[in-house]
């Protein structure tokens, strides 16, 4: 079984936090009490790899529920009567067995389900309170098992839950690993060669000898408490040929690992060293792990398997963050692999795409909230966000961490405004968490406004005034209301209709002795710039005038981009721009 989804109910802080991404890999962002250790737990608890305390299980809940979103094997489907996409779910609580359910096709009568399994007892009530008779002796079980079960195919059905026996599922192989702060080096060594050794128990060479050692302690135990048989039969009316069954199993029976080191002749404990020496310790366990894991994954390709992270990247540098990463699209190459990563690290979020990131939210009222940068909802949705952003330049952790997002027109604006910004505010665009992104005359950039929007992201539109004219309308302000941005967040600025104009004649004089003095070797005058204002595209007018006079090719971006250059102080900075950068330094 292959799972791609997972929704947690009742666990800590996940009071109810509904499809979680299980991708290759999945990385589960968030501050710190956020719910991204407890996301990981509870899928320990679906794959039945962590038991349930009491401090897990939320009072106004009574119970765990994490639901899962599979694809079955074909003999998993044949085996349960299923098509290959199913739900499936683990519930329950402290003190109480849990048990598997699938969400399938079951009679509308309660006591026509669940009959496999069921003892004489109960299915001869069953039978009675529906008024069926038995179909043979009437202490033999299969005289009422036989007849519900005929009941049942013919039964009016309603998809609900349905118990799953035992063993029926082969879940997938789960491997969790630690980061240096994640428990003690010990106790990561430990959890490390668990991995080789349940690798070891699989041999063929090993795996009849150590099943016939279980059967045969299992049945040592079961003659041992025979006596207990009698006695259960003794004390307690009406049962009959009591058993008790034990099985014994060698699977995780790797309890401990003992570390022993020198240095300096003296004996050294792993878990009291320094932080510098607990990072290259931790690093040379995570070095042999991942090597063992490469062969588990090849041989476990039917089952599956999943491995998880928490917070691998605490304490490692940039280049063994790279390092990590690298390492982990190696591991999800394997398409039996799924993947989940609690990080903090922008380094190795700005790695995957926009989809692959689970952003987990703490909330007013104390519970974790799911928050998705790009989803599957809808076909080819996720992936396209994606696409638009990679074009646009944004990181993923720009996306999601960055509070205000600046769409300019095109690459002049692009280049120009963190200059502008910087002299206007005393600020970066960066230290005032606001990224600057151009359309580039591309009209999907409008979805990808609705979509920041969508996930509440502050979006602030500043474009020429004659923009709102442009043949595309990119930059109507009924097409960017509609993507959610309100008109209080949309600037159109020129002097009458582009930013060029805001700046002085002066300027653009000074600014063209500098960059494309005239082949006659006059000066360019505030007077010769003054008439290009006249009327028509002042910037166009301007390209013309002093591409013919120096003899030069000059673009629209490098004007501007010339003119900024020279620019160093506040007070050059024209007043339009200053109450504009001002507003969005502080918003």
């Amino acid at each position: 079984m292959q799972i791609e989804s997972f929704s947690v109910s009742g666990f800590r802080s996940l009071a109810d936090v509904a499809d979680i991404p299980l991708r290759r890999p999945t990385l589960l962002t968030g501050r710190n009490d956020s719910g991204k250790t407890a996301t990981l737990s509870a899928l320990a608890y679906f794959l039945d790899a962590y038991g349930l305390t009491a401090e897990d299980v939320r009072a106004d809940a009574g119970q765990v529920i994490v639901t899962c979103v599979g694809r079955l094997s074909e003999a998993e489907q044949k085996e349960l009567g299923l098509g290959e996409v199913v739900r499936l779910r683990r519930r329950g609580a402290v003190g109480s067995r849990a048990i598997y359910e699938v969400e399938r096709e079951v009679p509308r009568e309660q006591a026509l389900r669940g009959l496999d399994g069921l003892t004489l007892t109960v299915l001869r009530d069953r039978a009675g309170m529906l008024g069926i008779e038995p179909d043979g002796p009437k202490n033999v079980k299969a005289s009422y098992l036989g007849p519900l079960q005929a009941a049942a195919a013919e039964a009016e059905t309603v998809t609900d839950w349905a118990a799953l026996a035992d063993g029926v599922l082969l879940l997938p192989e789960y491997f969790h690993l630690a980061g240096a702060e994640g428990g003690s080096l010990k106790a990561q060594l430990s959890q490390a060669l668990r991995i080789t050794y349940r690798r070891i128990l699989a041999d063929p060479e090993l795996t009849e000898r150590v099943k016939d050692l279980e059967t045969e302690i299992s049945g040592k135990l079961a003659v041992e408490v025979e006596d207990l048989c009698a006695l259960i039969q003794e004390r307690c009316d009406g049962y009959e040929r009591v058993s008790i069954l034990p099985t014994v199993s060698y699977k995780d029976a790797l309890t401990d690992v003992r570390v022993i080191a020198e240095r300096d002749g003296h004996p050294v404990n792993f878990d009291s060293v320094g932080m510098g020496r607990q990072r290259q310790l931790n690093l040379a366990i995570w070095e042999w792990s991942n090597k063992q894991l490469s062969t588990t994954i090849d041989d476990s390709a039917e089952r599956g398997v999943i491995i998880t992270y928490d917070e691998p990247d605490t304490h490692l540098d940039y280049l063994r963050q790279r390092d990590f990463m690298d390492l982990v699209r190696l591991q999800c190459a394997a398409p039996n692999v799924r993947m989940m990563v609690a990080t903090h690290s922008v380094n190795l979020i700005d790695r995957v795409a926009l989809e692959d990131v689970a952003h987990l939210t703490l909330q007013c009222n104390g519970q974790t909230g799911l928050e998705r940068l790009a989803n599957d909802t809808e076909a080819g949705v996720g992936q396209f966000v994606s696409q638009i952003s990679d074009e646009l330049g944004l990181p993923t952790s720009a996306v999601l961490f960055e509070r205000c997002f600046l769409l300019v027109e095109g690459p002049t604006e692009k280049a120009a405004f963190p200059r502008l910004f910087h002299l206007a505010t005393g600020r970066r665009l960066q230290e005032a968490g606001i990224v600057l992104f151009d359309a580039g005359g591309n009209t999907t950039v409008l979805k990808f406004v609705g979509y920041l929007r969508d996930i509440k992201r502050d979006v602030h539109v500043l474009v020429d005034q004659d923009s709102k004219r442009d043949q595309r309308k990119i930059f109507e302000e009924a097409r960017l209301t509609a993507q959610g941005v309100t008109p209080d967040r949309i600037d159109y600025v020129g002097d009458p209709n582009e930013l060029e104009e805001l700046f002085t004649d002066a300027q653009w004089a000074a600014t063209a002795n500098d960059s494309w003095p005239r082949q006659d070797r006059g000066l360019w005058t505030p007077r010769d710039i003054a008439d290009l204002r006249a009327s028509g595209k002042f910037s166009d007018k301007l390209c013309t005038l002093l591409g013919t006079a120096s003899g030069a090719k000059v673009s629209k971006p490098a004007l501007l981009s010339r003119l900024v250059q020279r620019m160093t102080s506040r007070d050059e900075v024209p007043d339009a721009l200053v109450e504009i950068f001002e507003r969005l330094a502080a918003a």
